[in-house]
């Protein structure tokens, strides 16, 4: 989504730079931004469709790659049926407008019942949480960084990433703003990332922990007092079921599998708890694991729990320039999200 400045000479790519003038990332450029002309260059990068062969693979036209397309297909949906054949939607279908609206198309009128996509990898456990919380699985609070007194970022590496779900130019700039003003940044995770490096914190925690760290930083909230709603009193439910869930996991019983020490923990949340504005969001890295998402409700329950859903400052929802399909509420969920009515077809999951 970064604006970009790409000079070309004699056909090949020389240097990108950030478009000062683009309106939304104002002359910011994350670092995959800058090896595009590499990656164009690259003498491995597929240009026409491959067929495998006995020896190797070999070029072919477009419509000699769809005829062995349809040669494939055709013994495997005559032996399982149309059930055994899925699609997968690569990442870039989502930042171009006539390939989002081609897929939207296509694959209903393939007939295929279920297809998977990048967002299935990347971030499906948080579209299940928000699904549940809200009744909405593309509604995702997302820090308030130009107004927020203290951030904590699970899983996450604008560094690296621009924000990704948190979208927003020059997200390391943002952060060092939150510094300048007195506030904290706190970043989990296990490696010592270009975003850790530019926190105040970095809590370095064992790979796939994080739902027992949070739901540590739960405990403390309920067992020293600190939960406080504020306006968000009247609209939740299950605070208590939350409280009895979180009671075993003290610091003390997590520290050993987090690899944090309890006092490291407790100190999170009393800070938490006692700033003035703050948010707490997760990413890719609370997302691919065994227990993503129950660490991505965890993320939410937190800024519930201190007050801090949809407020200035804290965690909040979008509002769009204009509305899309993703906003509606799709109708066989009218009365609410429901699992199992499908089972996967060699295993049988639900």
């Amino acid at each position: 989504m970064c604006g970009l400045r790409v000079r070309v000479e004699n056909g090949r790519v020389t240097k990108i730079r950030a478009n000062p003038e683009d309106v939304w990332s104002r002359g910011y450029l994350c670092p995959k931004g800058t090896t595009l002309g590499q990656v164009h260059h690259d003498p491995d990068r597929l240009r026409r469709p491959l067929v495998r062969e006995a020896d190797g693979f070999r070029e072919v036209s477009w419509p000699q790659a769809f005829g062995r397309v349809e040669a494939l297909l055709r013994p495997v949906i005559a032996r399982h049926g149309l059930d055994a054949v899925t699609a997968y939607v690569g990442n870039p279908t989502a930042h171009n407008f006539s390939l989002s609206r081609y897929v939207g198309a296509f694959v209903p009128m393939s007939g295929i019942p279920r297809l998977y996509s990048a967002g299935t990898v990347v971030q499906w456990p948080k579209n299940v949480s928000s699904a549940l919380l809200y009744g909405s699985m593309w509604a995702f609070p997302t820090p308030d960084l130009d107004r927020t007194q203290h951030l904590l970022m699970l899983g996450a590496n604008p560094h690296a990433s621009q924000g990704s779900l948190l979208a927003a130019a020059d997200v390391l700039g943002r952060l060092d703003a939150i510094r300048a003003r007195g506030g904290k940044v706190v970043v989990v995770d296990p490696r010592r990332t270009g975003t850790a490096a530019r926190a105040d914190q970095w809590v370095p925690i064992q790979p796939g922990t994080d739902a027992a760290l949070l739901l540590a930083l739960a405990q403390v909230l309920f067992a020293e007092g600190l939960v406080d709603l504020g306006s968000l009193a009247d609209v939740v439910q299950g605070v208590d079921d939350v409280e009895r869930l979180a009671r075993d996991f003290t610091p003390e019983a997590v520290a050993p599998v987090c690899r944090i020490p309890a006092e490291a923990i407790r100190r999170m949340a009393r800070e938490l708890a006692a700033a003035e504005s703050a948010a707490v969001y997760g990413r890719i890295g609370t997302c691919n694991q065994e227990f993503g998402t129950l660490a991505s409700w965890l993320v939410d329950v937190l800024n519930v729990l201190t007050g801090n859903l949809d407020r200035p400052g804290g965690a909040m929802f979008a509002n769009p320039i204009a509305w899309s399909l993703t906003s509606l509420r799709p109708p066989e969920y009218a009365e609410g999200f429901r699992f199992g009515r499908w089972r996967s077809r060699v295993r049988g999951a639900p």
